[in-house]
């Protein structure tokens, strides 16, 4: 069973599609189903949950039937079950669950990473202390946040693993985090990973080529059945996902020329244990 994220987002995205096929507008949807147009946009954009109710209206409408049929109901089911992650919603920002989400059913993520380890190569001592940093944080929220954490990294000893693909900027390997003893062991777990066949982890070098991706991290999910996958990017003040596919697009072009210029996986091993040397002292 997929993410009840993902789950949502394919939903949306089948509705839609059965829609246009049809030749149906909202408004005749709407209409049918009595409810407001504005409705009927956010059943297909994921914003809203669909009900059973309104889902077997939907594809009487647009004549869905059989095996195409199921797999809209099933998805329905899939969408309304609770994400493991929704237990820690009180320890994390609003609006994580999605990321969460999306990051659980992922097929692929692919990362672009200027300044931290990434969240699902985190070591328990790296994570308490990015966490811990935050002045006056009660004890037992950090505990969480890292439970949560570490949680997340489960995804990668999955029978069947998504597939990670990160490009990591040198700069990570000069931040220590945590002090010496826990950064040599966050080093050597990033050693240890990149030897995983569904991870890629790859260097780009200080004195790589100037890239369109230089100083932004930014995450692409790529789904089952979704051709053009997610964009979720840091900022200072708001966290932005981004699905239009041009927007998508132009983050997986800059991907791609930040990848022809990193490191292979030979020299990343190389930088990594030659830091790991530096710090393991």
């Amino acid at each position: 069973m997929t993410s009840p994220i993902v789950g949502r987002r394919l939903l949306a995205a089948d509705l839609r599609r059965h829609r246009l096929e049809s030749g149906r507008t909202i408004e005749e949807v709407a209409a049918h189903l009595e409810c407001s147009p504005a409705k009927v946009s956010r059943m297909e954009t994921g914003i809203v949950k669909v009900g059973p109710q309104d889902l077997r209206a939907v594809l009487e409408l647009y004549g869905v039937d059989g095996a195409a049929r199921d797999t809209l109901f099933d998805l329905v089911r899939q969408a309304r079950v609770r994400g493991w992650w929704e237990a820690y919603a009180d320890v994390v920002p609003p609006g994580s669950a999605r990321f969460y989400g999306l990051e659980d059913g992922a097929e692929l993520i692919a990362q672009h990473v200027t300044s931290l380890v990434p969240g699902l190569l985190q070591t328990e001592g790296y994570i308490r202390a990015l966490v811990g940093s935050v002045a006056g944080i009660d004890p037992a929220i950090v505990d969480r946040r890292v439970e949560l954490r570490l949680r997340r990294a489960t995804l990668l000893d999955r029978p069947e693993p998504p597939e990670l693909d990160v490009l990591l900027d040198e700069a990570v390997l000069r931040r220590v985090i945590g002090g010496q003893e826990v950064f040599a062991e966050q080093l050597r777990h990033l050693l240890a990973v990149a030897d995983r066949p569904s991870v890629s982890l790859r260097m780009i070098e200080f004195d790589a080529p100037v890239h369109p991706a230089v100083g932004i991290t930014f995450t692409l999910f790529r789904f089952a059945g979704d051709p053009t996958g997610v964009v979720f990017r840091e900022q200072l003040d708001a966290n932005a996902f981004l699905d239009d596919p041009d927007a998508v697009a132009g983050y997986h072009a800059s991907l791609t020329a930040a990848a022809a210029v990193a490191a292979g996986p030979d020299r990343s091993r190389e930088l990594l244990a030659a830091r790991l040397a530096e710090v393991d002292q």
